[in-house]
């Protein structure tokens, strides 16, 4: 894996610094990176500008559908966002439960919910030197409990596709039992289990089963100041119930012996369901974590004016399949105001915003991610262009893909089209790199958080000020043909 890493770095990076040529030069600097591109050197780069651009059409689209996370669970309200935990649990055990429906066992009945930080996020976000975090949140506890007979009915739990599970999570949930109660959570440590005590009508539902059950239980807190973050049943320490069915006490050799008897059960699935808290109806508003993204359209009537202009004769080139081929997108480059302030933030860092665009595929629109080429020196000085929650007054997204697809189309009536979304939390803004590395100094640095931010961030009156586009453009020199 070390020497796969090395190749990489020096694969990488002469790359990444003749890409850093496009942004300070329109000449003879360009031709190495053109060569590395598959364009010839007899293509000239010249640039398009264009200013004033009101982006008048743009819409957030937010999937509600729950998500299936076999690594990590969150729960609790943030930045306008309701996430809530669900496990599912398949269990088979006759004489256990033959006992704890006994008469005598009802004043023994108890359980209760283990629930472990995930310690990987928790050292990555620096609240390793702040415990204990402690609050007191309100918990609402609901559950689904399905009984049935044999192993095969367990069997069967487990055949359940995740797609269909989590399709039909909400739906099912209405209706379902449920009870609050106020519960003083404390991550003390790391490696210790935050343990949340069961009410009596959840332990009392499951004198139902006599021999196997499938339980699904969703855990809400509200009032909570941070999202609180588990680990799920992929991982090592599992989240997992522990019923207690009876207590008996002996006196051996005048020692009393207290011996109880649990029950331990796994949880083998679990998906977040996240929901929207937002209050503004007006309000353009990107959360992070979630399924959710902000569909903008740049008007195609600026672009397609700036580039007659550049080319002196009308486009788009309405000839032949309409496909106009006289230039190549090298870079294409969106400007829009935003604000610096860090509220919002989750964890208080800068967040990328991913943008993607729509290429054409056999006759389709499909959509693809952009890839960010560097400015070095601009990191340096300012730091990533495309980050929020960042110092400065302009974020700077790419769109050399969609734009390069919307200029070869824009005969056929191509729109041009910008899907952005909340990526992860950088905890180096100003490096030049864009991937892990290690310094010359030996020290290592890390790029990204390894876990999504579940932040906020209001376009509302900044999408609403005019942008700018900027396009590099490959030109053969000489003539169009």
């Amino acid at each position: 894996m070390k020497k796969f890493k090395s190749l990489l770095l020096f694969a990488v990076l002469p790359m990444l610094l003749l890409a850093s040529c496009i942004f300070d030069s329109d000449g003879d600097s360009l031709v190495a990176w053109l060569d590395d591109q598959g364009f010839p050197s007899n293509y000239l780069v010249q640039t398009v500008e264009i200013d004033d651009i009101s982006l008048d059409s743009y819409s957030v689209g937010f999937d509600s559908t729950p998500r299936i996370n076999y690594y990590q669970g969150v729960a609790g309200e943030i930045n306008g966002m309701k996430h809530e935990w669900i496990l599912d649990f398949g269990f088979r055990d006759r004489s256990f439960f033959a006992r704890f429906r006994a008469d005598s066992a009802e004043e023994f009945r108890s359980a209760f919910l283990a629930l472990y930080p995930d310690s990987g996020f928790y050292v990555q976000a620096g609240y390793k030197d702040s415990l204990p975090l402690k609050e007191s949140v309100q918990v609402k506890l609901s559950w689904i409990l399905e009984t049935g007979t044999g192993s095969s009915f367990v069997d069967s739990v487990g055949k359940v596709k995740d797609s269909v599970w989590r399709s039909q999570l909400r739906e099912s949930f209405v209706g379902a039992d449920s009870a609050d109660t106020t519960f003083e959570l404390k991550i003390s440590s790391l490696s210790s289990a935050v343990r949340i005590d069961l009410p009596s009508a959840f332990y009392e539902s499951l004198t139902r089963v006599s021999d196997a059950a499938r339980l699904q239980l969703k855990v809400s807190l509200s009032g909570n100041k941070r999202l609180y973050r588990f680990t799920g049943p992929g991982s090592e320490v599992v989240p997992f119930l522990r019923i207690k069915a009876f207590s008996e006490t002996s006196v051996v050799g005048g020692d009393t012996i207290s011996r109880d008897t649990y029950k331990n059960i796994w949880a083998f699935r679990a998906a977040i369901a996240s929901s929207s808290a937002e209050t503004c109806s007006d309000c353009v508003v990107l959360h992070g974590g979630v399924l959710e993204s902000l569909l903008v359209e740049i008007p195609s009537e600026k672009i397609l004016s700036a580039l007659s202009d550049f080319y002196g004769d009308e486009f788009p080139y309405t000839e032949g399949d309409s496909n106009d081929v006289r230039q190549a997108v090298v870079l294409a480059q969106l400007k829009m105001p935003r604000s610096s302030s860090k509220e919002g933030s989750e964890l208080g860092f800068p967040v990328q915003v991913v943008a993607a665009t729509f290429v054409d595929s056999n006759g389709t629109d499909k959509q693809a991610s952009e890839i960010y080429k560097l400015n070095q020196k601009l990191v340096a000085k300012e730091g990533h262009p495309n980050l929020v929650f960042m110092d400065g007054d302009t974020l700077a997204l790419q769109l050399t893909q969609g734009m390069r697809s919307f200029i070869n189309r824009a005969g056929k009536g191509a729109k041009m089209q910008v899907v952005l979304r909340l990526g992860y939390s950088m905890l180096a803004p100003y490096d030049t790199l864009y991937y892990d590395h290690i310094t010359d100094a030996g020290d290592s640095v890390t790029i990204f958080m390894d876990y999504y931010t579940y932040s906020r961030y209001d376009f509302s009156d900044y999408i609403r000020q005019p942008a700018s586009l900027k396009i590099w453009l490959a030109t053969k020199r000489g003539d169009d043909e």
